[in-house]
C-alpha cells in the first residue's frame, strides 16, 4: 500500500467507493479533551501568561449561555486581581454541550462590555417613540409595575397585563401565578420566534 494516498482515494473508501486498507485512528476518549484545561478543583486558581509574559490569576467561573434555547455551558475566564472578564469559552465539563459550543456562546463577552448595556430600570418620560427614558431604582419600578397591574384588576381589565420572560427557565412558577390572576399573557421569546417556525414547519 502507498505511504501516502490522494484525498479522491480517502473519499472513495470512506464512502464505500473502493476498499479501503488504511487504519484511520480511532477517536480519543472524551477525557484526553480536558488536557489542555487545568484539573477541575482548580478551576477557581489558574495562573496563565498574558501577552506580556506576566502571570496572571484567574477564576475560571462555569455559568450558561442563554443566547439560545440550548442552554450550552459555559466558562468565564475572571482576572482574580481586576474581577474583570476577560474571555468566555465552552465548559469542556458540561453534560450537553461539552465545550463544542457555537459562536454566539464566546460572544456574550461583548453582552457584557457593551457601552450601551442597560443596567437598572428605565422609565420612559416621553411620548413613546421619542426614546427619553430616565433611569429609577428597582423598588420604583416594581412599584409602578404593581400598581398598573392592580389598576387592571380592579377595572376588569385582565386582558391588558402581559408577562415577558426573555428566556425560559422560571417561567413555570410564573406560569401559575398570572394563571390563578385570570390572565393569558404569558409572553417569551418560545412565542414570539420558535413556535412560528415550529408551526410553520408543520403546515408547510
Amino acid at each position: 500500500m502507498k505511504d501516502k494516498i490522494s484525498w479522491i482515494e480517502k473519499l472513495a473508501g470512506l464512502v464505500g467507493l473502493v476498499p479501503s486498507e488504511r487504519k484511520w485512528p480511532e477517536p480519543k476518549p472524551y477525557g484526553e479533551g480536558l488536557l489542555r484545561y487545568p484539573p477541575f478543583e482548580k478551576w477557581l486558581e489558574v495562573e496563565e501568561l498574558d501577552s506580556k509574559r506576566k502571570p496572571r490569576r484567574l477564576a475560571m467561573v462555569p455559568t450558561t449561555c442563554f443566547n439560545c434555547e440550548a442552554a450550552c455551558g459555559l466558562l468565564a475566564a475572571v482576572d482574580k486581581d481586576s474581577r474583570e472578564i476577560l474571555r468566555i469559552e465552552g465548559n469542556p465539563l458540561h453534560p450537553g454541550s461539552r465545550g463544542r459550543n457555537c459562536a454566539k456562546g464566546p460572544a456574550t463577552l461583548n453582552q457584557v462590555q457593551d457601552p450601551e448595556r442597560i443596567l437598572q430600570p428605565m422609565r420612559r418620560v416621553g411620548p413613546r417613540g421619542e426614546g427619553k427614558f430616565e433611569p429609577i431604582s428597582w423598588d420604583a419600578a416594581l412599584d409602578q409595575i404593581a400598581s398598573s397591574i392592580q389598576e387592571k384588576f380592579d377595572s376588569d381589565q385582565h386582558d391588558e397585563v402581559m408577562y415577558h420572560v426573555g428566556r425560559p427557565g422560571h417561567e413555570g412558577a410564573v406560569e401559575r401565578v398570572i394563571q390563578a390572576w385570570g390572565i393569558d399573557g404569558h409572553n417569551s421569546h418560545t412565542t414570539v420566534c420558535s413556535a412560528s417556525a415550529r408551526a410553520g414547519y408543520q403546515f408547510t
